[in-house]
């Protein structure tokens, strides 16, 4: 995905490409959704975990298919996206996580963000979008049934205290 590209399709933010200089906001961003870390983590959210968060990815790729945008709106973090370029197939975006700040919830921020990366998307000649959703989250899967997606296959993620979390994949055709 271009950087260029996504902001001309989302000319309301200033979208850049978060690195670990920028992990003091991201950790800002995620302690204001405390729910979703406490799927995979009854601990506090630590700096490590979101120095993971920007630079994890599955072994089989190349750190460069890996992108982690920020959404920014008068300067403030207010949602990011990670997404993993031709995964898990060629022609396909995988989004890893989409979050947006809690105070920007329900405002259609979401929405608009997911709707300029899928028109980018389509203009990059990609075929499908998938992502895994916790399976428990019936907002998310509205959220993400509202733009389009299906669910697909459940899935069980090993968390590392132990006991696994059921996801359950989503996929939408652009083309």
């Amino acid at each position: 995905m271009k950087l260029a590209t996504l902001q001309a399709q989302l000319p309301d933010f200033e979208i850049r490409l978060l690195t670990l200089a920028d992990q003091e906001d991201l950790l800002r961003l995620e302690q204001s959704n405390p729910q979703y870390h406490q799927y995979f983590s009854p601990e506090p959210l630590t700096m490590t975990e979101v120095q993971h968060d920007l630079t994890a990815h599955p072994d089989e790729l190349a750190a460069a298919q890996k992108q982690v945008f920020g959404f920014y709106l008068a300067h403030r973090l207010v949602a990011v996206v990670d997404l993993l370029n031709q995964y898990p197939q060629e022609q396909f975006l995988f989004i890893g996580l989409l979050m947006g700040n809690r105070a920007y919830q329900r405002k259609s921020v979401g929405r608009v963000i997911v709707t300029g990366l899928m028109q980018e998307a389509i203009a990059s000649n990609i075929k499908v979008i998938q992502l895994t959703r916790v399976t428990a989250d019936e907002g998310v899967a509205r959220f993400w049934e509202g733009l389009g997606f299906e669910d697909g296959n459940q899935l069980f993620l090993p968390l590392r205290a132990g006991g696994r979390l059921p996801v359950t994949t989503m996929s939408r055709l652009l083309q």
